[in-house]
């Protein structure tokens, strides 16, 4: 029988041998399909058997995928901006996780997608916040038999959201949804509390579950930093949306009914009962008299002694025949706040006519390496030079986003988080990682603009308006070496 192998040339050793240990010549890619990924504006190549992920990982583009690639998490996903066409339909893994979370046509994921022409995508996980709200692996919800506690109960809702969000895409309304809860949901659990529900835009949170004698402190507490956090996350939402987006938030404390309520596979934990329905009536007051923060009776009872109480109103509440005494919170007594917030006091000093806060050891940072040091209204970053120390505001001057985020290299990594970042080049100028203008460290000065398009708007980011006329500097703070540690003056 003929056979390929009874007419091969065969050839003498040791040439034989040397062609047979040869690696068959491969073709680096075949049929390339360009890509453009906002808001980073890199164009990339994918390949005929590679998926956009697979394709963007390589090309250094900061995808974020969770779960692997193997569509479980939903964090790769991308906004297809131009070129829908040009994506085949979802496979199975894909189409199950788009129909779970009603994903719109215009939303794919990258780690299952294999474009047959020109696309350009959004992002739309950008950092460890977007991380954490858009992820889909997680664990199961708390359950318990009912049972009565006394517990403070917390209500928050946006002002004048309908308006809000007729302004908004439908994409935009949920994306601010869900960053405004995750900040707000770090800080309740921090306290201790419990996030009961979310309906539209408002948040009902209960503290005492467990029966904490100190809830209803501990909710005042998380009412404050929830007002300060929106405080901080006010220019965010104007410089992406053109809003003014502010919260009204009500208190109450007494007895309800906490127990899991539903059915199989969808119980919930929850609270019953008058103080509830209060704690509703009193957030939507704040409306009527003017004020973002008013707490009930029974509560100013229990923390009367640790927090300033301001002015008090009487208003006939929604749906009751009285009037009904209530409270405005200012702020918690200092020796009370220093107490339960337990954060280590910085060393300050006075010279020059300036405040100056001791950072930390020179030897604790090596050159060129950085740090993010938390204020009470702003984050500063500080980067050793060589010889030296630079510190800045950290938010862009022109978009007001973090130059940085909190979470470490190392951190990052673990998470598979996207690691775009600003960059620090050799003589001290600061690269912004959203529109790659430059920033002399020790002056502020803008040293020169990139990557602005012709109208002068940052790519991807068109909604916040012509910047490049905005020449507004890095703010900057002076730094000194003294006893061995770093000092930052700060007014």
């Amino acid at each position: 029988m003929f056979s390929f192998a009874s007419w091969m040339i065969r050839l003498p050793e040791p040439i034989g041998a040397i062609l047979a240990s040869r690696p068959t010549p491969q073709p680096l890619f075949k049929n390339m399909t360009k890509v453009t990924a906002l808001p980073d504006q890199i164009d990339f190549n994918v390949a005929a058997d590679e998926t956009l992920l697979e394709a963007a990982l390589r090309s250094g583009v900061p995808f974020a995928h969770a779960c692997g690639g193997r569509a479980k998490c939903s964090t790769c996903r991308v906004w297809i901006l131009d070129g829908l066409e040009a994506c085949p339909d979802r496979n199975s893994d894909e189409t199950s996780m788009a129909v779970r979370l009603r994903l719109a046509d215009e939303v794919r994921l990258a780690c299952q997608l294999r474009p047959e022409g020109e696309l350009r995508v959004r992002r739309l996980v950008l950092d460890e916040t977007d991380m954490m709200i858009t992820s889909q692996l997680g664990g199961a919800a708390a359950t318990r038999c009912g049972e009565a506690k006394h517990v403070a109960v917390f209500f928050s809702d946006i002002v004048d959201f309908t308006a809000l969000s007729e302004r908004l895409s439908p994409y935009d309304v949920m994306y601010l949804l869900n960053r405004y809860f995750a900040q707000v949901g770090d800080i309740i659990e921090q306290n201790g509390g419990f996030i009961d529900k979310l309906i539209g835009d408002g948040l009902m949170a209960i503290f005492g579950i467990d029966d904490q004698p100190d809830a209803p402190l501990r909710a005042v507490n998380a009412a404050l930093q929830t007002l300060a956090t929106v405080d901080r996350l006010k220019p965010f939402f104007a410089s992406m949306y053109g809003i003014d987006f502010d919260i009204r938030i009500g208190l109450n404390y007494g007895e309800a009914v906490i127990g899991t309520l539903g059915f199989a596979g969808h119980e919930r934990l929850t609270a019953i009962g008058d103080v509830v329905n209060l704690a509703s009536r009193i957030e939507a007051a704040n409306k009527d008299v003017g004020t973002r923060l008013l707490i009930s009776e029974a509560l100013r009872d229990q923390i009367a002694d640790k927090a300033e109480i301001g002015d008090f109103v009487r208003v006939r509440l929604r749906g009751t025949g009285e009037r009904t005494s209530l409270f405005e919170i200012v702020r918690l007594k200092p020796e009370i706040d220093a107490e339960l917030n337990a954060r280590r006091p910085r060393e300050t000093i006075r010279q020059g006519g300036r405040r100056w806060i001791r950072a930390f050891a020179e030897d604790e940072l090596q050159p060129y390496e950085r740090r993010i040091l938390d204020f009470e209204d702003y984050d500063i970053v500080v980067v050793r030079g060589s010889d030296s120390y630079c510190a800045f505001n950290n938010a862009c001057p022109h978009l007001h986003l973090p130059l940085y985020e909190r979470k470490s290299s190392a951190q990052a990594e673990k998470l598979k988080l996207p690691h775009t970042q600003s960059t620090i080049t050799a003589d001290l100028g600061l690269v912004c990682r959203w529109h790659q203008s430059c920033f002399d460290l020790l002056t502020g000065e803008i040293r020169g603009w990139a990557q602005l398009q012709q109208d002068g708007t940052a790519p991807g980011y068109e909604f916040a308006g012509d910047i490049s006329k905005n020449r507004a500097k890095l703010i900057v703070y002076p730094c000194r070496k003294q006893d061995g540690f770093v000092w930052i003056g700060l007014d």
